[in-house]
Protein backbone atom coordinates (compact mmCIF):
# COMPACT_ATOMS: atom_id res chain seq x y z
CA UNK A 1 0.00 0.00 0.00
CA UNK A 2 1.40 3.78 -0.98
CA UNK A 3 0.85 5.78 1.37
CA UNK A 4 0.83 10.21 0.43
CA UNK A 5 1.58 13.07 2.48
CA UNK A 6 1.72 16.65 1.17
CA UNK A 7 4.21 19.25 2.19
CA UNK A 8 4.54 22.84 1.74
CA UNK A 9 8.32 23.29 2.39
CA UNK A 10 11.53 21.82 1.88
CA UNK A 11 14.83 22.61 3.14
CA UNK A 12 18.23 21.28 3.09
CA UNK A 13 20.01 21.00 6.44
CA UNK A 14 23.70 21.24 6.52
CA UNK A 15 24.77 17.33 7.63
CA UNK A 16 28.33 18.90 8.45
CA UNK A 17 27.00 20.68 11.79
CA UNK A 18 26.15 18.34 14.86
CA UNK A 19 21.80 17.77 14.50
CA UNK A 20 19.38 18.37 12.16
CA UNK A 21 19.38 22.52 12.04
CA UNK A 22 16.79 24.51 10.82
CA UNK A 23 16.32 28.78 10.96
CA UNK A 24 13.65 29.92 13.13
CA UNK A 25 12.21 33.00 14.20
CA UNK A 26 10.64 34.04 17.85
CA UNK A 27 8.30 36.57 18.00
CA UNK A 28 6.28 38.41 20.91
CA UNK A 29 4.06 41.65 20.07
CA UNK A 30 7.07 44.11 17.87
CA UNK A 31 10.05 41.85 19.00
CA UNK A 32 11.31 38.87 17.30
CA UNK A 33 14.87 37.46 16.97
CA UNK A 34 16.50 34.84 14.15
CA UNK A 35 18.26 31.75 15.44
CA UNK A 36 19.03 28.35 14.14
CA UNK A 37 17.54 25.43 16.34
CA UNK A 38 18.50 21.64 16.43
CA UNK A 39 15.26 19.40 15.92
CA UNK A 40 14.67 16.99 18.72
CA UNK A 41 12.01 14.29 18.54
CA UNK A 42 13.11 13.55 22.17
CA UNK A 43 12.40 16.68 23.34
CA UNK A 44 9.48 17.10 24.87
CA UNK A 45 9.83 20.56 25.01
CA UNK A 46 10.76 23.54 22.77
CA UNK A 47 13.62 25.32 24.65
CA UNK A 48 15.49 28.33 23.82
CA UNK A 49 18.41 30.26 25.57
CA UNK A 50 17.69 32.62 28.26
CA UNK A 51 19.50 35.03 26.37
CA UNK A 52 16.89 34.86 23.17
CA UNK A 53 14.10 35.18 25.95
CA UNK A 54 15.37 38.47 27.49
CA UNK A 55 16.46 39.63 23.74
CA UNK A 56 12.13 39.28 23.29
CA UNK A 57 11.51 41.31 26.64
CA UNK A 58 10.36 38.40 28.39
CA UNK A 59 10.39 38.50 32.19
CA UNK A 60 12.11 35.07 32.00
CA UNK A 61 11.21 34.31 35.65
CA UNK A 62 7.30 35.06 35.36
CA UNK A 63 6.98 32.16 33.41
CA UNK A 64 5.66 28.88 33.85
CA UNK A 65 8.34 27.10 36.25
CA UNK A 66 9.16 23.54 34.46
CA UNK A 67 12.14 21.46 36.25
CA UNK A 68 13.18 19.36 33.10
CA UNK A 69 14.68 15.63 33.80
CA UNK A 70 16.80 13.87 30.88
CA UNK A 71 18.54 10.63 31.42
CA UNK A 72 21.80 12.65 33.11
CA UNK A 73 21.08 16.07 33.82
CA UNK A 74 17.96 18.36 35.39
CA UNK A 75 17.92 21.97 34.79
CA UNK A 76 14.88 24.67 35.20
CA UNK A 77 13.31 26.36 32.42
CA UNK A 78 10.91 28.94 32.37
CA UNK A 79 7.04 28.77 29.02
CA UNK A 80 6.07 31.96 27.77
CA UNK A 81 3.79 31.63 24.71
CA UNK A 82 4.81 32.96 22.14
CA UNK A 83 4.92 32.94 17.87
CA UNK A 84 7.63 30.90 16.74
CA UNK A 85 7.96 30.44 12.96
CA UNK A 86 9.91 27.62 11.21
CA UNK A 87 10.49 26.85 7.77
CA UNK A 88 7.66 29.30 6.74
CA UNK A 89 4.92 27.81 9.42
CA UNK A 90 3.72 29.93 11.86
CA UNK A 91 2.31 29.33 15.13
CA UNK A 92 1.77 30.06 18.69
CA UNK A 93 3.12 28.04 21.51
CA UNK A 94 4.46 27.48 24.97
CA UNK A 95 8.11 27.46 24.52
CA UNK A 96 10.76 27.46 27.43
CA UNK A 97 14.09 29.46 28.09
CA UNK A 98 16.92 27.90 30.65
CA UNK A 99 16.85 29.64 33.64
CA UNK A 100 20.96 28.89 33.64
CA UNK A 101 22.11 31.43 30.60
CA UNK A 102 25.13 29.69 30.06
CA UNK A 103 23.23 26.50 27.81
CA UNK A 104 23.66 27.56 24.66
CA UNK A 105 21.16 25.34 22.66
CA UNK A 106 17.75 26.00 20.58
CA UNK A 107 15.78 23.01 20.41
CA UNK A 108 12.50 22.44 18.37
CA UNK A 109 10.71 19.57 20.70
CA UNK A 110 7.08 17.44 20.64
CA UNK A 111 4.89 19.63 22.81
CA UNK A 112 4.94 23.39 21.07
CA UNK A 113 6.33 22.39 17.16
CA UNK A 114 6.09 18.93 16.70
CA UNK A 115 2.84 18.72 17.32
CA UNK A 116 1.26 21.41 15.37
CA UNK A 117 3.37 19.86 12.04
CA UNK A 118 3.49 17.01 9.84
CA UNK A 119 7.30 15.96 9.43
CA UNK A 120 9.10 14.34 6.66
CA UNK A 121 13.09 13.71 7.51
CA UNK A 122 15.06 12.36 4.51
CA UNK A 123 18.65 12.28 6.10
CA UNK A 124 20.18 10.78 3.32
CA UNK A 125 19.65 13.75 1.29
CA UNK A 126 19.75 15.85 3.74
CA UNK A 127 16.24 17.20 3.69
CA UNK A 128 13.32 18.30 6.17
CA UNK A 129 9.98 18.58 4.44
CA UNK A 130 7.01 20.07 6.87
CA UNK A 131 3.35 21.17 6.71
CA UNK A 132 1.64 22.70 8.97
CA UNK A 133 -0.97 20.02 10.25
CA UNK A 134 -4.22 22.30 10.42
CA UNK A 135 -3.66 22.67 6.30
Amino acid sequence: MDYKINFSERHKYDSRLEGITVPAVLKTGREEIELLAKLDTGSAYCLFERGCGEALGLPIEDGVHETIRTVNSRFDAYGHVISIQVLGIETESTVYFFADASIKRNVLGRRGWLDKVRLCLVDYEQLVYVADYNK
